[in-house]
């Protein structure tokens, strides 16, 4: 057994997987998780395999060979395999208030967990590996991001399991090398208007030439701010308490809430939208709430919105957010507020009212 498959099978084997499980792999055709699948293929025994391929229709007819490329190996390997394309334009419509790749994640999400519902699928084994892990922590720590977002990618998240997470991009590499197995390349991972790729193609090579060890010290990083992140989640559920009201809002009291440590009540504030998002489409579909953008005390993350009055903090869920909405900050007195790319400046104007002069700052993108 080659090295690739014997992760493969330990990640297996320590998630729990049994006979008659059925294990969904999300195949884009690249290197990554064309070994996924070769290795998956390889070890099937008593599960049961299937892969779904994502099209976005970004590429043109590039996204049309990546598919046919998928379909061809998965009847090679005699594994059951689904195409699903999103319509012309759909991704570009809603990259319109998310950007481009959040549109096409959003996208790929909502895919994968409906095929994974419709199969019954135990868990959805996706292709992620070292490098990738450590590409998006970089990413996070210049936008910007608490414990829970530099968190180590984890190998299990529930039903996403991810086996190759410990490997490097070169491992996956060599494995398909000795297999003598060919990929599909993604011309976009060239295109240095994304950020990823500009770290991958720039920011890595440097730091690869001036700092030699900073993998090791990123993934330290990483791991350090998992258990910190655990312990905020941990301490947030015991010292606020959300009790949930007949007509679905989640409940606590202000005094109680305002009393905590700053981090502790942004931590609670995110506690209770994974409750409130728990078990609607939202919570798949919604962009993800960025906790760098929390400043001050946060009323509105996502699609939820906390209200504070009479004593009582509520969540509920509200209509569904648009870029702006999907984090904000309550604005407690005049002042000049930093969120995101813009810059708020709020001056008292008559009476009680507020006036907002609101301005792009473009050397933050």
């Amino acid at each position: 057994m080659l090295q690739l498959e014997k992760t493969v099978f330990d990640s297996l084997e320590s998630a729990g997987v049994k006979d008659g499980d059925v294990l969904l792999a999300a195949v884009s055709g690249g290197a990554d998780s064309t070994a996924l699948l070769s290795a998956l293929a390889s070890l099937r025994s008593g599960f049961c395999l299937h892969v779904i391929h994502i099209n976005h229709s970004l590429r043109g007819d590039e996204s049309l060979s990546d598919a046919a490329a998928v379909e061809a190996y998965c009847e090679k390997l005699n594994v059951s395999c689904r195409v699903v394309t999103a319509a012309e334009g759909l991704i570009e419509k809603t990259a319109r208030r998310l950007g481009i790749e959040a549109a096409a994640r959003d996208f790929r999400h909502a895919a994968l967990r409906q095929e994974a519902e419709r199969l019954k699928a135990r868990f959805i084994v996706i292709a992620h590996n070292r490098d990738d892990m450590l590409e998006n922590t970089l990413l996070r720590i210049l936008r910007g991001a608490g414990p829970a977002g530099l968190a180590a990618m984890p190998e299990r998240n529930g039903p996403i399991l991810r086996p190759l997470i410990t490997l490097s991009r070169a491992e996956i590499t060599g494995y398909l090398l000795k297999k003598n197995l060919s990929w599909r390349e993604d011309s976009s991972n060239k295109d240095e208007r994304y950020l990823r790729n500009r770290i991958r193609r720039r920011l890595i090579p440097v730091l690869d030439e001036y700092f030699p060890d900073w993998r090791q010290a990123v993934i330290a990083l990483a791991e350090t701010q998992a258990l910190t992140a655990e312990f905020l989640s941990a301490e947030a559920l015991r010292r606020i308490n959300w009790e949930e009201a007949s007509d679905g809002k989640l409940l606590c009291a202000l005094s109680k809430f305002a009393a905590e440590s700053q981090i502790i009540r942004e931590e609670a504030l995110f506690l209770a939208y994974d409750r409130v998002t728990e078990h609607t489409e939202q919570k798949n579909t919604a962009p993800a709430p960025r906790r760098s953008t929390i400043r001050k005390a946060a009323y509105a993350i996502g699609s939820i919105k906390f209200e504070a009055r009479d004593g009582i903090l509520s969540a509920l869920q509200c209509k569904q957010p648009t870029l702006e909405e999907c984090a904000s900050i309550l604005i407690e007195a005049p002042g000049v507020y930093q969120f995101g790319n813009l810059s708020i400046e709020c001056v008292a104007g008559s009476g009680p009212a507020w006036r907002f002069v609101i301005r792009e700052d473009f050397s933050k993108k």
